[in-house]
């Protein structure tokens, strides 16, 4: 007999997991460079829902050769 209190429980616990390693991987992906559409279509989400997940992990939207300053910034 199955104890589906336990099954579906760790299911549930499995899904959440994946569910986060999927939004890792989204902002992982645009700080690599790409895109918003590429993203969202890679990962069957909106490419809206990415940029979301991508400023709630990253702190925000930009990739990572957009982080970095420009040769002249800074300089005195």
């Amino acid at each position: 007999m199955t104890d589906w209190e336990k099954q579906l429980g760790k299911r549930a616990i499995a899904v959440e997991r994946a569910k986060a390693a999927l939004d890792t991987d989204i902002a992982a992906a645009r700080l690599d460079g790409h895109s918003f559409r590429e993203i969202g279509s890679w990962a069957d989400v909106n490419h809206e829902r990415a940029r979301t997940i991508c400023i709630r992990i990253n702190g925000d939207s930009r990739t990572r050769i957009e982080h970095e300053p420009e040769p002249d910034e800074g300089a005195p």
